[in-house]
Parts: C-alpha cells; structure tokens; sequence
C-alpha cells in the first residue's frame, strides 16, 4: 500500500493487533510519535524494554518500531526476541546512525496513511465485505509452513496459518468480483485450488537477504497485474 498511488477507498486489514496499533497511531497521533522517537536513543535497554507490553498505545507503538528497527530480522512477525543490532564497524553507516534519521523517513507514511481504512478483523470477512468489480484485493498470507527455509516449519507469526487456513482462503477469493493478487512461495495448495488462474514469479529476499522466488497468482490478466504489483 505504501509504494502504491493513493485510491479512492483504501482498507488495510491485520489479524496482528500490535502492527494495527502501529498502524492506526501513525495515521491518528503521527507527529507525536515522530517526537517520542527522536528523543529513543539507540540503546539495548530501549530494546529489551520493547518486549514489554504497554497500556498507552503511543508507548506501544514506539515499541513496536524500536524491536523491528533495533533488533535482527526485526522479530516483529513473530514476537520473538532477537538480538541487538550493535554494530559499529559496518561500512557506509551503521544501525545506530541509520536511526538518528529513522524518524524523518516516516513523514511520508504519516501522510500516505490519512484517509485509509485499518481493521483488525477476519481476513474472509472483509474482503467479503468491500468486494465490488472495481476492488482489487492484494492478499499477503503467511508463507505456507512446507514453503519455508529449514528450521521455520514452525510457527514465526504472532497469527499463523495452517493449511486448512489456506485451502479455505482459496475456495473463498475464487468467488471473488475485484481483481485478486495473492503472494507466497509456490506451493501445491495454491496451484491445486487457483486452476485457471495467472501465475506470475518475482524476486524476494527472505531473511538474512536471501533471494527467492516468490509467486503471484491472480485471477486477472499480466496488464491489471502491474498495478497490483506495486502494492
């Protein structure tokens, strides 16, 4: 959504509750984050304090930037601890001073954000809800578990998918009028269930920047998918 030209009506949906606070304070209370965050220094007791659970949800949400910004492979998916980014001998630049200028980098989310729609609901539900022919519902699930690099065939979301979850997801967008964009690794389920529609690849880079192919089912035609892609 943020690399993507402005809509008319624009939903965002998490089952994350932790990412949908997020979310909904840059959008609402934006420049008071901007200013809790220029005053966070960079600091490993800043990031064990992130794993705390706040009550205010400004403090939480500084938190929440702190433990995906300061930590590796940011552990945000997963809410599991990681270690601390204390490097001071990267060239170029280093985590530390990458997060003095951290807090101005958000001033184009704060604004892209204004006018959007953020729900932390049922995935099924609201797309059941907004779909017209005009939609276009980009859908982003958690990888299927047998698709993941050895040692994630377990549970690395805070919301997880089995694949029951997935064959359901299927059976449920094929019914769909908008446009729909899927991504994921390949997988069988995926291929099994969406017959007849486009399949498109694309490089990712999964953790530690490791390239791979990730895939595109779409029920829609390579010309509507590049408007898609830039979700």
């Amino acid at each position: 959504m943020l690399q993507k030209s402005r809509s008319y009506s624009e939903v965002y949906n998490d089952l994350d509750g932790e990412v949908v606070n997020l979310f909904r304070v840059v959008r609402d209370c934006g420049r008071d984050l901007l200013d809790v965050l220029r005053m966070t220094p960079f600091s490993r007791d800043e990031f064990n304090l992130s794993y705390n659970t706040s009550v205010d949800p400004i403090e939480q949400a500084r938190r929440t930037v702190i433990r995906s910004f300061m930590g590796f492979a940011s552990g945000l998916q997963s809410h599991q601890r990681t270690g601390f980014r204390s490097c001071s001998n990267r060239s170029g630049t280093t985590p530390a001073r990458d997060w003095v200028n951290y807090p101005d980098a958000l001033e184009g989310i704060i604004e892209r954000l204004q006018g959007v729609v953020i729900e932390n609901r049922d995935a099924l539900d609201v797309i059941s809800q907004h779909d017209t022919p005009d939609t276009l519902h980009y859908i982003d699930p958690p990888y299927v578990l047998n698709t993941r690099f050895k040692g994630q065939s377990t549970r690395i979301y805070a919301e997880e998918m089995m694949d029951q979850d997935h064959e359901n997801l299927c059976q449920a967008i094929q019914g769909l009028q908008g446009a729909v964009v899927v991504s994921g690794y390949d997988n069988e389920i995926y291929n099994d269930l969406l017959t007849g529609w486009h399949k498109y690849y694309r490089k990712a880079f999964a953790d530690g920047a490791k390239a791979r192919m990730e895939v595109l089912w779409t029920n829609r035609m390579k010309p509507n998918l590049q408007t898609a892609i830039a979700l």
